[in-house]
């Protein structure tokens, strides 16, 4: 089943939790998980590749950790960037758009 947030400063409060929550930074982690076991199967028809090589499974889990990495500032800064342009910046400095 998928959830959304409300908006925003919902996502900003869930965010900042992870850090300080332990209960909500394993459940964010467990998410994490599913989501990169839903991509591997993507990623893995894209490039031609088995699902089980390192080749797909390390892009899945960096573009997953890229996006997380792309939210924290949302969470903490008074008047956060853009949250899509966040995560823009986050994939090009990973070079996800080669894959």
């Amino acid at each position: 089943m998928s959830r959304r947030l409300a908006g925003p400063e919902q996502a900003r409060r869930l965010v900042r939790g992870m850090g300080s929550v332990p209960a909500i930074r394993m459940r964010w982690l467990a998410a994490g998980r599913e989501m990169q076991d839903q991509l591997v199967p993507a990623l893995a028809a894209r490039n031609g590749a088995p699902e089980s090589g390192m080749e797909v499974r390390l892009p899945a889990r960096a573009l997953l950790d890229a996006i997380g990495v792309a939210m924290e500032p949302l969470a903490w800064q008074d008047e956060p960037e853009d949250v899509a342009e966040l995560t823009r910046r986050a994939l090009r400095d990973l070079c996800i758009d080669e894959w």
